[in-house]
């Protein structure tokens, strides 16, 4: 049986976050004040969440959301000495910037040899990010989103944490609003959003779709408005459009700009009109228009 819940987290300020030459920085750690958002988020979110319930944690390998994990569960893990974060390189980063390419695995299992972590999952060569199946091509990064879902859906645990990145956020719940909010991912550092798997149809279920939880939405605004599916994919499109342009993703040369039922691999009618795709995004986010920027670029 699938589980009840995901909680899905972005991880906490890294020091690619810092600036945009911060980005050849290869798999960063976090910085003070991520472990600070970290610290922050298990106390502000408490009331709201039990995280303490969670017997299931899954992040990136990469040493960021490792380290994300580590921080905002430390009390779940002191508590459940058998309780390990499961590394699963399905959820790594999107691109091939050096900040998104992940340490050796040796230089992993080096590091966090006494720290709670499970690497068996990772295997060498998991971090190729210029070949293979992870690579930043867009519909590569949506076949791996597909099966971290599948995988976190394969879980008998009825709560479950995931901690990855905000690139891949928005391939993996397949929610594209928001996109540009913080110049290539709508979620901010160390966020927290609930959901739960769709029973909607066989299709869903074969997909693995996510719905993020009544709760979960109120917690981000009363005001925001689910999008439909064709809306989706219109926002989707125009969001890799983008990032392919800013070198975050590529596209695959025989797929259009657009065609996302190749690219996201869900059923729907894709959109070709980028023009007028900033209504939706105005509707969907009309309450972030005076957010707080993030000082980083991207990622």
């Amino acid at each position: 049986m699938a589980p009840t819940t995901l909680h899905f987290i972005r991880h906490a300020q890294g020091y690619h976050n810092l600036s945009i030459e911060a980005h050849s920085v290869r798999d960063p750690l976090l910085t003070p004040h991520g472990e600070q958002q970290c610290n922050a988020l298990y106390q502000e979110i408490s009331s709201q969440v039990d995280l303490n319930s969670i017997t299931c944690i899954i992040s990136s390998p990469l040493r960021r959301t490792l380290y994300t994990a580590l921080n905002i569960f430390r009390p779940v893990l002191t508590a459940n000495p058998d309780l390990k974060i499961i590394a699963l390189a399905e959820l790594q980063e999107t691109s091939a910037l050096p900040c998104d390419v992940g340490s050796s695995l040796q230089d992993l299992q080096c590091e966090f040899k006494d720290r709670p972590v499970d690497l068996s999952r990772v295997k060498e060569g998991w971090n190729e990010k210029q070949s293979g199946p992870f690579a930043p091509r867009a519909d590569l990064v949506a076949e791996r989103a597909l099966q971290a879902r599948k995988f976190l859906q394969s879980r008998e645990e009825e709560s479950v944490a995931v901690v990855t990145h905000g690139g891949l956020l928005h391939f993996l719940t397949e929610d594209w609003a928001g996109h540009a909010k913080f110049c290539g991912t709508g979620w901010a550092n160390c966020e927290l959003r609930s959901y739960h798997f769709s029973d909607s149809s066989l299709a869903a279920h074969a997909n693995a779709s996510i719905i993020e939880t009544p709760l979960s939405i109120r917690r981000r605004s009363d005001r925001l408005q689910p999008l439909t599916m064709d809306e989706q994919l219109e926002l989707a499109a125009v969001a890799q459009k983008s990032w392919a342009k800013d070198g975050y993703i590529t596209l695959p040369e025989d797929v259009l700009v657009g065609d996302m039922d190749a690219v996201s691999g869900r059923d729907g009618s894709s959109c070709q009109n980028y023009e007028n795709v900033s209504a939706l995004s105005s509707r969907q986010d009309s309450v972030n228009t005076d957010a707080e920027k993030e000082i980083r670029p991207r990622l």
